[in-house]
């Protein structure tokens, strides 16, 4: 498996730039983030969210087994959400995004998505799971616009979805 070094610190996509996290994000960051709609699909994202979350987020990417990219518009290069790779040791890789309320419906997310996987496949870094919730029909559509398929059905661990339907699934560079 290749290290977090081997992705580039920039990706672009026709409308979009992914780039790492600044501190100037932190206000577009929380305005963004601090929405159950977005955040209630997510497995750890804290609601409220809140400035001090902000803080702690961009803080600790230099000591993480993250790879995150801010989501952002090319003309204004400001933050609409994030995406990022889990660079686990033993296990696949894990892709995990979300994008604010403001951006859904616009094509944004399998955007951000294509262009993080052609990054993947052109340094050799396969398979990428996704885990998302079965009742989260707008992120199932952008996994599977993207190339994923699903390899399975479970339950979901975790303490917000506790019990709920879930879909792990995968794309192969």
């Amino acid at each position: 498996m290749r290290l977090r070094t081997d992705l580039p610190e920039t990706i672009e996509t026709e409308r979009l730039v992914l780039r790492g996290p600044r501190v100037a994000d932190l206000d577009d960051l929380v305005a963004q983030a601090n929405n159950w709609k977005v955040l209630e699909p997510t497995a750890s994202l804290p609601f409220p969210y809140e400035a001090g979350h902000g803080r702690a987020f961009l803080e600790k990417q230099q000591r993480s087994v993250q790879h995150p990219y801010v989501i952002a518009e090319k003309t204004s290069d400001r933050l609409m959400g994030i995406a990022g790779l889990y660079l686990h040791p033993d296990s696949p890789i894990e892709l995990g995004y979300w994008l604010g309320e403001d951006y859904w419906g616009k094509g944004y997310a399998p955007e951000a998505v294509s262009g993080l996987l052609a990054v993947c496949a052109t340094i050799g870094l396969s398979p990428v799971r996704a885990r998302v919730l079965a009742a989260n029909k707008g992120s199932i559509r952008v996994l599977e616009k993207t190339g994923f398929s699903v390899i399975e059905q479970t339950v979901s661990v975790v303490e917000r979805h506790k019990g709920k339907p879930l879909l792990v699934l995968e794309w192969q560079g």
